[in-house]
């Protein structure tokens, strides 16, 4: 079976996509939200393409530097940073460190493949368009006053993503956000959507929907219904999938073999 995994650029990614494009172009700071599993942690990492520039970053001695970088690290706008679950008060120097991570191995790069002079710069935003900072709902206010001050010290736009209702919470701050020009719902997948991935799905597993066969239909009708569009839960849905299909040697997607892969999941509501 094919294990890898290709990210599926949907109608609500494509709406992100212009989302941050926007962000970008005006220079605002804006707000992404919507519930758990939807995707906005995944199209974030894809926009940004950070799992890529992430790897090329993350050296453990200044000899590395620049070695396993490539022509993506050259195109990296965008910084894509996680808030910490604990107190956040270096907040500020790990943001600037990922920035100015990215611009040295940037810088190597061309010294190594282009034969250029080193010439580092000091500022960890040269280069940077956009910071996206995922979690936002596990700051406090003082964590969100070190955001606007990057924002306000740096020509760049930046978006905070969270849940639904962080919008609200957000307001009870005025300084910061006076400065959010743009908000944008992530919706989950449509039922259109959801059956357009789950064929990409049934191909990673080295197999092919006949819609003519009503099992496969019945498998898919209950895959629907079960995930309601909930991006995440049709990930771990199928990884449970791929497994009972392993284990029983099978060779076809039943819906007794959904149902026993749900019942390996905790599903809450959704």
């Amino acid at each position: 079976m094919n294990k890898g995994q290709k990210f599926i650029e949907t109608k609500e990614f494509k709406r992100f996509a212009e989302f941050c494009d926007a962000c970008i172009r005006y220079k605002y700071i804006g707000i992404c939200y919507g519930l758990p599993g939807v995707g906005k942690t995944l199209s974030s990492r894809y926009y940004s393409n950070w799992d890529s520039i992430e790897k090329q970053i993350a050296y453990k001695t200044a000899n590395n530097i620049g070695l396993d970088a490539d022509e993506k690290i050259l195109e990296a706008r965008t910084i894509f940073y996680t808030a910490p679950a604990v107190r956040a008060t270096k907040m500020t120097e790990q943001i600037n460190l990922i920035g100015s991570r990215m611009n040295m191995v940037r810088t190597m790069y061309k010294v190594l493949t282009k034969g250029e002079e080193e010439n580092y710069t000091t500022d960890a935003y040269e280069d940077i368009d956009l910071i996206i900072v995922d979690e936002i709902d596990r700051l406090k206010v003082q964590n969100l006053e070190q955001l606007r001050d990057i924002y306000d010290r740096n020509d760049i736009a930046m978006i905070l993503i969270g849940m639904p209702g962080i919008e609200k919470r957000l307001a009870r701050y005025p300084q910061l956000y006076s400065r959010i020009g743009f908000a944008h719902e992530f919706d989950k997948l449509s039922k259109d959507e959801t059956h357009h991935i789950l064929e990409y799905k049934w191909e990673e597993l080295g197999l092919s929907i006949k819609l003519e066969d009503f099992s496969d239909y019945e498998a898919i009708t209950s895959i629907i219904k079960i995930t309601g569009g909930n991006f995440r839960l049709i990930q771990r849905l199928f990884t449970q999938i791929e497994r009972i299909l392993e284990i029983n040697q099978l060779e076809t997607i039943t819906t007794e073999v959904v149902e026993a892969a749900r019942d390996s999941l905790v599903i809450g509501i959704k």
